[in-house]
């Protein structure tokens, strides 16, 4: 999508930068020809042409509008594509190819009318400026017979005649390619919007790179210079951690709170049993702490704001697990590491995969598949945990880690998930009460 839209802008600006010479500079040379030839008839044949150029600019906004909403349907028919793909196999286990199949023919009809749409006003205007712009030879055609005859504002002959109406046909034609520019440049703008958060976020990331390799340069500590560069939270990572909610509540819009009034206070060493009945709000809870919702009331980490914290420093201090493993199509060893090269053994007994794994036909290195399907589901939430815990903040949040663990591998996880939250606090969210 990303891509798309930087072609847009590329295009509009190639045509802004190429028109100025091959618009610009030879419709000026065209008028100096033509008021040469007569001046008088010149202003009066050329007055429509600034009409052209209005009545661009007052087109732009439907150009503008139609080309949003074709960028627009277009993400989506990417997003649905993508999911399509990525989710073939889950809506053929679960009988859903024909639902998913009714849902992506409805978006790619719609993608296919919101581009005609915009095609056809980017492409139907142009011959309207030109017509417009060419109104003038109804002028070139009366006065410049009479300068002919010689009954006009100057003497001509055929010779002349023919050149002033070619050089004005050439002129609105021109004129027309330049009106039809300022709707490229709508075009591209829709483009540029889309695009320039992108940019500007990773010129602050570059920003912060920078900032953070002078730091690191100047006080040789990359600790202290990765709390700076993220508008530290003011805390020793070996002091204790301090989660607390206050008068915290939840609503999606336009419905009743989900939650409210919700207060509590957990600290390193504690694991904290989150339960309910399905669908009051137990994972919406654990994706609050992922900045993913707005919220009522307080979510303080040390006495910090949640909101006020920064992406990178919730990732550094936050950990989530969602009861969907997502699994990349990559090694188990990948899965977990992620491009570390710390030892992945102890996180595998942890979860009680270190066995299964060995007995994989290459070990570690056994290909999952795509979203781990030659795995079994077990064996899914287990890689998926391993990993949790192998990245592990001082926060975690784990959303139903258990749903596909037989019970007593559950409790052997469950008493490792004990002894790693001495120095951590764990939200555990589930509906089962055994622990």
């Amino acid at each position: 999508k990303a891509v798309a839209d930087v072609d847009a802008c590329a295009e509009g600006m190639r045509k802004v930068t190429t028109e100025i010479f091959d618009t610009g500079v030879v419709m000026i040379s065209y008028l100096i020809l033509l008021i040469g030839l007569d001046w008088k008839l010149t202003i009066l044949a050329c007055c429509f042409t600034p009409f052209a150029y209005l009545a661009a600019q007052q087109m732009k906004r439907i150009v503008y509008r139609y080309n949003a909403a074709y960028k627009k349907s277009m993400g989506k028919l990417n997003d649905i594509t993508m999911d399509r793909i990525g989710g073939a196999v889950t809506y053929r286990v679960y009988g859903r190819e024909d639902n998913r199949d009714e849902a992506y023919d409805k978006c790619l009809t719609e993608y296919e009318k919101k581009a005609v749409m915009a095609n056809l006003w980017e492409n139907s205007l142009p011959p309207v400026y030109q017509l417009i712009s060419m109104a003038g030879v109804v002028f070139i055609i009366w006065f410049g017979s009479r300068n002919v005859i010689g009954t006009g504002w100057t003497a001509w002959n055929i010779a002349a005649f023919t050149t002033y109406l070619s050089c004005f046909a050439k002129l609105a034609i021109k004129s027309a390619k330049a009106a039809k520019l300022f709707n490229a440049v709508q075009k591209a703008t829709v483009s540029w919007k889309r695009i320039k958060p992108m940019m500007k976020e990773y010129a602050d990331r570059r920003g912060k790179d920078e900032k953070h390799k002078e730091l690191e340069k100047s006080s040789g500590s990359s600790a202290r210079v990765n709390e700076s560069c993220n508008h530290e939270l003011e805390l020793d990572r070996k002091e204790r951690i301090t989660l607390e909610f206050r008068n915290l509540g939840f609503a999606y819009p336009d419905a009743m709170p989900l939650f409210e009034h919700l207060f509590l206070t957990a600290r390193s060493g504690e694991m904290i049993g989150i339960t309910g009945s399905v669908a009051c709000g137990k994972s919406t809870l654990g994706k609050l702490l992922l900045g993913e919702e707005k919220y009522q009331g307080e979510i303080l980490i040390n006495g910090k704001e949640l909101a006020t914290i920064s992406e990178e420093e919730r990732c550094r201090f936050l950990s989530y697990l969602g009861h969907q493993p997502e699994l990349m199509s990559d090694t188990v060893k990948d899965n977990i590491a992620l491009g570390d090269e710390k030892n992945i053994t102890p996180y595998l007994d942890q979860v009680c995969l270190s066995q299964e794994v060995e007995e994989m036909p290459d070990g570690v290195n056994t290909w999952v598949g795509n979203g781990g399907i030659r795995l079994s589901g077990g064996q899914q939430a287990r890689l998926a945990l391993a990993r949790t815990m192998y990245h592990a903040g001082d926060i975690l949040i784990l959303d139903d880690p258990f749903s596909a663990l037989d019970q007593k591998t559950e409790a052997v996880v469950m008493q490792h998930l004990r002894t790693l939250a001495s120095d951590k606090i764990i939200l555990l969210i589930s509906h089962r009460l055994k622990h």
